[in-house]
C-alpha cells in the first residue's frame, strides 16, 4: 500500500484513541486479554474501508503485531508503568510514551503492508468479522467476546 493509505490508518488511529470509551474498551482488551491494540485498530480501519476479510491476512497481521508487542511494546509498557508509580521519574515516564507512541505507529504503518492484496468486499463488512480474523481466541473466551463486542459497538 501507498504511504497514503498507511497514514490513513495512522489518522484513523488517532482520531478513534480521542474517544475516551474506545480508548477504554482497547485497553481493556490489551490488558485484560493481551490484544495489541493496533490490531484492534487495523481490523476496524479495514471493515471500514470495506475490504473483505481475509483469514491469511488476518493471521499474518496478528503474528506480525504479537511479535512486536512481545519483543518492543510489553516491555516497554511494564517500564513506563512502573516509572509512572515513582514521583521523581515524570519526564523519564513522559519519553517512555513517546517511544511506546512511536513504536504503535511503526506497527499501524506497518500492518497496512499486508493488505495489499485485500479485494473490496463490494458490501458493507461487519467489524466483528474482522476481529474474528485478527483475534481468533475470540470463538474461544466468552470474556473476550463480549468485550470485543463492547469494541466494535462503539
Amino acid at each position: 500500500m501507498d504511504d497514503t493509505v498507511k497514514q490513513d490508518l495512522w489518522r484513523y488511529a488517532l482520531l478513534r484513541w480521542q474517544e475516551k470509551p474506545f480508548e477504554q474498551a482497547c485497553l481493556r482488551l490489551q490488558d485484560d486479554f493481551q490484544v495489541p491494540v493496533s490490531l484492534l485498530l487495523c481490523g476496524l480501519w479495514l471493515a471500514e474501508c470495506g475490504k473483505q476479510p481475509d483469514t491469511l491476512v488476518g493471521r499474518r497481521m496478528a503474528e506480525v503485531a504479537e511479535q512486536f508487542e512481545t519483543d518492543y511494546l510489553r516491555p516497554l509498557r511494564a517500564v513506563r508503568r512502573k516509572a509512572g508509580e515513582d514521583t521523581r521519574l515524570p519526564e523519564f515516564k513522559r519519553q517512555l510514551q513517546q517511544v511506546e507512541l512511536e513504536g504503535e505507529r511503526w506497527l499501524l504503518t506497518t500492518l497496512p503492508t499486508l493488505c495489499d492484496n485485500l479485494l473490496p468486499a463490494g458490501v458493507r463488512v461487519d467489524p466483528m468479522a474482522w476481529m474474528l480474523v485478527v483475534v481468533p481466541e475470540l470463538a474461544q473466551c466468552e470474556g473476550l467476546q463480549k468485550a470485543l463486542g463492547e469494541l466494535v459497538a462503539l
